[in-house]
């Protein structure tokens, strides 16, 4: 196992740090460590006022806070749910958010940039089901969201000519299917782990004797805490890999099935669990390359699964009323 080195407060304290998307999930924790580390943390969100769809308001937020570092996390995006509902809204928000923040970025000066990229972005089929950096354009998206992964190659091809061009520093970095406390867990905006951490929790409540699952239960996902993708992408920033993308991820894969019965024994449910098969799965393989991660950073990330579903859980506990309100 690698050594698992940390963000260093040296580089931190007192960076000046612009974070899009700051009071959502991932924001959040961004702003948590942080702060912790001593930085000084702004964040540019449509919840305190700067809409990044609209290029003069993204000009206007950058150009005045002149942060050292920007990290790019907004989005407009869901599970699969959300995506069926709403296709054309999530290409639409995601593209002008990327691309107006970058603009923005370099227009104040900003000398680091890190651009957030989903695996989605990532074509929709591989042979061995292993998605690696060198094959980020290798075929085409899955249609379940090729939507959002199109927003995100936008982005990645923006970051290419913007360094070509402008001499722009950018870590491009793919997180892994990420979760932990603040997670979405509402029925239309959550991913496999938050969804699936629903169903039991409200199972367990009403003493429920079985819990429908989507799917077969055979799909893979690469699931990551929150700790561990806020951790590589802050090393990710201090240590400048050279390398236009980075897979932050466990590089396990984890079948749903194996995901719904690690919840169920976490949270003490002893019903059914039943799986839909007439409900849409996604891609059936998506897991993540992390050879470039442990070559560059020197590290991998250290929470197991049934560690960080007890510490989603246990927030769950606390903020499930508000956790469950649909959105």
């Amino acid at each position: 196992m690698l050594s698992q080195i940390a963000p260093g407060r040296e580089y931190w304290s007192g960076q000046h740090v612009l974070i899009t998307g700051g009071t959502g999930f991932l924001g959040q924790h961004f702003t948590r460590v942080l702060t912790g580390l001593g930085a000084s943390v702004v964040s540019a969100s449509r919840s305190n006022g700067c809409d990044l769809r609209d290029p003069r308001q993204a000009q206007a937020t950058l150009c005045a806070a002149r942060p050292g570092v920007v990290i790019h996390l907004a989005a407009n995006q869901g599970g699969v749910a959300y995506q069926r509902t709403c296709p054309g809204t999530i290409l639409h928000d995601n593209v002008l958010m990327a691309v107006n923040t970058m603009e923005a970025a370099r227009l104040a000066g900003v000398k680091r940039y890190v651009n957030l990229i989903a695996g989605c972005a990532y074509p929709g089929e591989t042979p061995d089901g292993i998605l690696r950096e060198e094959d980020i354009d290798a075929g085409p998206l899955h249609p379940s969201a090729d939507n959002y992964g199109i927003s995100k190659r936008v982005a990645l091809l923006q970051a290419k000519h913007y360094r070509a061009q402008f001499g722009m520093n950018v870590t491009s970095v793919v997180l892994a299917n990420t979760y932990g406390p603040g997670d979405h867990f509402s029925t239309t905006r959550s991913h496999v782990v938050g969804a699936l951490l629903r169903k039991f929790f409200e199972a367990v409540r009403t003493q429920a004797a079985e819990v429908v699952v989507w799917g077969r239960g055979v799909a893979e996902r690469d699931l990551l805490y929150v700790d561990d993708a806020v951790v590589g992408t802050l090393l990710a920033v201090e240590l400048e890999p050279e390398t236009d993308l980075l897979n932050i991820a466990t590089g396990i894969p984890v079948p749903v099935a194996e995901a719904a019965r690690t919840i169920a024994r976490v949270i003490g449910y002893r019903g059914e669990i039943v799986f839909d098969d007439s409900k849409p799965e996604g891609p059936l393989k998506k897991t993540l390359d992390t050879s470039r991660m442990k070559q560059l950073l020197g590290w991998e990330p250290h929470t197991p699964l049934e560690n960080g579903l007890r510490k989603t859980l246990r927030w769950l506990d606390e903020h499930h009323a508000q956790a469950f309100t649909d959105d």
